[in-house]
């Protein structure tokens, strides 16, 4: 009886440790607020864990409404050539194929405008992948003028350059609990 119930632990264990086919590993994001618009341009990677071609639907969230996103762009800098995506109300979504046991990295780039006293960006839904990010660095830049009056995240770093402030993040086994918010005085 024991040796049976070793037999289906050690069957439970394995199963429990399998990672699922396709893992969103890493990103590496640079905000930019000047004046009234907010950008965003990350890459991000995404690993097939698989021997086997595999081809996944991405959704890309966005905090507002479509209509106040402008310029979305999404390179596959693997494969050197833009991603078609769908626009639906606060996202994007598209489809990446990655060779087998294989890694794709994204570009994905867009400007929100008409911002007033918050920017935001979805970092919660990463637990939608079921793992931690092994790696995340975010920097936020705006011009020194501005007065920052909270950060959902503590800064590592702040430089300064003329004009320019920049504030610095870095992130091992990141499983983001709130997304990426900054409040400032409006511009």
């Amino acid at each position: 009886m024991s040796l049976l119930f070793l037999s289906y632990l050690t069957v439970f264990c394995f199963q429990v440790q399998e990672r699922p086919p396709v893992s969103f590993t890493e990103e590496y994001i640079e905000f930019r607020l000047r004046k009234t618009t907010f950008t965003v341009n990350g890459n991000y990677f995404f690993v097939n864990n698989t021997a086997n071609y595999v081809s996944k639907k991405i959704s890309y969230p966005f905090p507002v409404p479509m209509t106040e996103i402008d310029s979305v762009h999404i390179f596959d800098n693997t494969q050197g050539r833009f991603l078609g995506f769908e626009k639906l109300r606060k996202e994007v979504v598209f489809r990446i194929t990655i060779p087998p046991n294989d890694t794709v990295k994204l570009n994905i780039f867009y400007e929100q405008k008409g911002v007033k006293d918050t920017v935001k960006y979805i970092l919660t839904t990463t637990k939608n992948w079921g793992e931690s990010l092994k790696k995340a660095e975010y920097t936020f830049e705006t011009e020194k003028v501005r007065k920052i009056k909270s950060f959902s995240y503590t800064p590592d770093q702040t430089s300064y350059s003329g004009n320019n402030q920049k504030y610095f993040w870095s992130r091992k086994d990141f499983l983001p609990e709130t997304d990426f918010i900054v409040v400032f005085k409006k511009y």
